[in-house]
């Protein structure tokens, strides 16, 4: 067995066990479908490394297996780039791009049967190749604002630098005019040495961005109430200080807000626990779409729950909650027909001589039971930390 036979058993060999690897991710990483898209797309170049390996065994079916060895490219290097863009929740083009790959496996095909010109047909294939790279990195381009693209930065080099090579190589195919040629002894070494080395790295970051989604998503779940999707008392925590730590250094005003529903007991002896849980995911969805963007909103437990308001003083949080509270009983109705669900509030600002977040949540939570004791379905501000006792300002509207 020569060296060239040697290295494409190799890739091969390497190439189904990317495929093998991403379907055990696809079905032990909650079954994500960009997964088996690169599953599949793995699979595919393992049938190009072996169909190449046939045709240096088979030299007189050469044609019809060069014509194979590109229709399995074309569709190995396409999935990838659905995958990717599957990913990160993109359109995926899939039609557009099934067209781009026919046109070009059919213009292929064209010129491989009537025409001497196989460096053309090479270089065809090349261009495609690296047309879906850049593609793929595009969709890991950088985005605050979303997580899968930011852990993506690595990758996106990766295939920038591969799609590059595939530029490079695609215009050393096209000077390529035959097997005594310098150009094409230069475009066989690239493709053998530099091919490869690029699908592989696609594979094993396709493996650490499945890892990468998966540690997120169980920091995410961690982090969360499963009945309302909210944040959960740790993760509202672990939120919240940093925001604190940013109001303190900076001087700016951040209020503290803790949230009860009332006499919610009474709601889950009446009408069954359902109705209930139902009650607090109505709730916590009412909320959510009132505060502003930059706010944190987290459950406590039960029926209690905490939000922090960033650069909000007073009378501004008084005015973002009572619009909290009077659109509560609408937003519920439906649920509780017979009864009218109230919450009460409580509001403390942040003091910025040494005041933490507890601090702030303790106040908050005495105004709040004063809200209670004084009649519920209210709104009450603590007085400033540094009072000698609580002196709230209540406030309802009828």
């Amino acid at each position: 067995m020569d060296s060239t036979a040697i290295i494409l058993s190799s890739l091969t060999a390497t190439s189904l066990l990317l495929c093998v690897a991403l379907a055990m991710a696809w079905h032990c990483f909650g079954r994500e479908r960009h997964a088996a898209i690169w599953s599949a797309a793995f699979g595919l170049s393992t049938a190009t490394w072996a169909v190449n390996l046939l045709s240096a065994w088979m030299p007189a079916f050469d044609t019809p297996l060069t014509l194979l060895a590109s229709l399995t490219s074309i569709g190995c290097f396409a999935l990838i780039a659905l995958g990717f863009r599957r990913r990160v929740g993109l359109p995926e083009r899939a039609e557009l791009i099934i067209m781009i790959g026919a046109a070009v496996s059919v213009l292929a095909g064209w010129v491989v049967i009537w025409s001497t010109h196989a460096g053309f047909v090479r270089a065809l294939i090349v261009f495609f190749c690296a047309a879906m790279l850049i593609v793929s990195a595009l969709s890991l381009r950088a985005d605050p604002q979303d997580g899968r693209r930011r852990t993506g930065g690595a990758a996106f080099w990766m295939l920038a630098s591969f799609a590059g090579y595939d530029l490079l190589l695609g215009i050393v195919a096209l000077c390529a005019s035959g097997p005594a040629d310098l150009s094409y002894r230069l475009y066989r070494l690239m493709l053998l040495l530099g091919v490869p080395t690029g699908l592989f790295g696609v594979g094993l970051f396709a493996m650490f961005l499945l890892a990468a989604d998966l540690a997120d998503g169980m920091r995410q779940l961690a982090a969360s109430d499963p009945l309302t999707g909210i944040l959960n008392r740790r993760g509202f925590e672990q939120a919240a200080v940093p925001l604190v730590a940013q109001s303190k250094r900076h001087a700016r005003t951040l209020a503290v807000v803790m949230a009860d529903l009332d006499r919610f007991k009474t709601i889950n002896d009446r009408f069954g626990h359902g109705v209930g849980d139902a009650v607090l995911q109505c709730f916590a969805s009412h909320v959510g779409k009132t505060i502003r963007e930059g706010d944190l909103f987290g459950r406590m437990g039960g029926e209690e729950f905490v939000l922090v308001l960033p650069d909000t003083g007073g009378s501004e949080a008084i005015e973002a909650i009572e619009r909290i509270r009077a659109g509560l009983d609408a937003a519920v109705r439906d649920l509780v027909p017979s009864a009218r669900i109230t919450a009460s509030f409580g509001i403390a600002l942040l003091d910025q001589r040494g005041d933490t977040l507890s601090d702030a949540m303790g106040r908050a939570d005495r105004a709040l039971y004063d809200s209670k004791m004084t009649g519920r379905d209210r709104i009450t501000l603590a007085a400033a930390a540094t009072a000698t006792a609580l002196r709230a300002v209540t406030r309802r509207v009828a």
